[in-house]
């Protein structure tokens, strides 16, 4: 066990150094970058491409980008439920959605397809209650409710295919074209099928199964192939499908109710039973997942195959990113991610045994978070710590904090009140009113952005800086 390391400025607490990742990062190599803890005390998770999302007991939600570190986002207090779309589920069986609403995916009856950059915070969408379940394309939303109906609302091309107060046409999904009845889709409408207990969703696709095991599928596939799928199912005994993101292949991952996975047809020869939940990877028919009940993950290939995802044990559940790479929550709370989360075509493939044996599941590492006064700071980019001093983005803290900030050739202007600060990057030498001072380190250029030393600049904007080791969060009081 490695001994922590005592850290001049702001404090850093580490609850166990397995959860610390060292690392060097920048041109000189003396430079030491810490970053958070494991990312724990989670019910929920969910992938998209190389999106993904988990979500908090207390609703917190964090996300993150492929390998990279979570970042704290909104908190929706009662959640049980999220999807990377930017939807989650309530224990009251309301639905909240935020961010971004292009396609009405808000559910709130408008659009923002001339402002798409404008973030919305989390809000109830109105006229679904009794919701046990929600599905998400990104563009669109789907929520089953306890009566066994289902409600869609987003993208006009999915929604009209779906809905009966729709007559679909091929026009609906070229979005070039603007229809006078569209923005019935910008609210939640019935899906046109009954009796249903499962829902699933990817970019272009929706699935349903019905009480009696029967699935139905829509979809956009390519510019000819659109609608309701007319694929023959061979069987009427699933529980659960699983969708494979933008899929023109008509793949779809079938749990069936005597604990089996497969496709369309059922595998030949007996298949290993006692499965709960599944999930399919982008594009790749041969990396698909399947939870078993006794806590394991297995890789399930469209030959049938079935390899154990070595070191991962209580697992509850399962998100497949790409070939060779997923996720998994184990039942502590604690998420688990391995391979490099590239996704590529459906032609990739079988994902060898060799390379599924390789792999070392390893936890989630969630960014430190920032605090001012109240209220949670959304950071373009994460803080980190580099030799004992705390980073930031050069505007989304300060700008909080209601100063003024410019950048020109690498020279930095952060002022407010009387107050003004000179710093340029890769200098340790600053003025703040004129007066000469020095950094313990200097601005520099990280990843396509400025990042500056927050302890110095904060204190000099008059406000005081403290640590939470607990939840590995930056206090700002201004």
């Amino acid at each position: 066990m490695r001994a922590l390391k005592k850290w001049t400025g702001l404090t850093l607490l580490l609850l166990s150094i397995c959860f610390m990742q060292v690392h060097t990062a920048f041109a000189n190599p003396a430079d030491t970058v810490l970053k958070g803890t494991a990312l724990n005390g989670i019910i929920d998770i969910d992938s998209m491409l190389e999106s993904h999302l988990a979500l908090q007991s207390d609703g917190t939600i964090w996300t993150w980008e492929g390998n990279g570190l979570a970042k704290r986002g909104p908190k929706i207090p009662g959640a049980v439920a999220a999807e990377v779309g930017n939807i989650a589920l309530k224990s009251d069986g309301t639905v909240w959605t935020w961010g971004t609403n292009e396609s009405g995916q808000l559910g709130n009856g408008t659009t923002d397809r001339q402002k798409p950059s404008l973030n919305h915070e989390p809000a109830q969408v109105k006229g679904l209650k009794n919701v046990i379940a929600i599905a998400s394309g990104g563009s669109f939303h789907v929520a089953l409710a306890k009566d066994h109906t289902a409600w869609i609302w987003g993208s006009t091309c999915i929604s009209a295919m779906t809905r009966s107060d729709f007559t679909f046409k091929q026009s609906y999904c070229n979005a070039f074209e603007e229809h006078p009845d569209e923005e019935k889709a910008y609210v939640p409408g019935l899906i046109k099928r009954e009796g249903i207990v499962a829902i699933a969703a990817s970019q272009n696709n929706i699935s349903i199964v019905k009480e009696d095991g029967s699935v139905n599928r829509w979809g956009y596939w390519d510019n000819v192939r659109m609608g309701e799928d007319t694929l023959p199912w061979a069987t009427k005994d699933i529980v659960a499908v699983s969708e494979m993101y933008n899929d023109y292949m008509g793949s779809l991952l079938l749990l069936r109710k005597d604990g089996t996975v497969g496709y369309y047809e059922p595998t030949a020869g007996k298949s290993k039973g006692g499965f709960i939940k599944i999930s399919a990877a982008p594009f790749d028919a041969n990396y698909n997942l399947a939870l078993h009940q006794d806590g394991s993950i297995w890789n399930h290939e469209d030959n049938g195959n079935l390899i154990q995802i070595k070191g991962l044990s209580r697992i509850v559940d399962l998100e497949a990113r790409a070939a060779n790479s997923g996720l998994a929550l184990d039942n502590r709370g604690t998420v688990w991610s391995w391979g490099d989360a590239k996704y590529g075509s459906a032609s990739q493939g079988a994902a060898p045994k060799k390379t599924l044996s390789e792999i070392k599941p390893a936890a989630v590492i969630k960014s430190f978070s920032v605090q001012l006064n109240d209220d949670y700071i959304p950071l373009k980019a994460v803080p980190i710590i580099i030799n004992g001093t705390t980073f930031v983005p050069l505007r989304d803290v300060f700008v909080a904090m209601g100063a003024k900030v410019n950048y020109d050739s690498g020279k930095i202007t952060i002022s407010k009140g009387k107050t003004t600060i000179l710093l340029e990057e890769n200098k340790r030498q600053t003025t703040i009113n004129g007066i000469t001072k020095q950094v313990a380190e200097a601005p520099r250029y990280d990843q396509g952005k400025t990042i500056v030393p927050l302890r110095f600049v904060t204190e000099a904007l008059g406000a005081t800086v403290k640590w939470n080791a607990a939840s590995d969060t930056i206090l700002i009081k201004s």
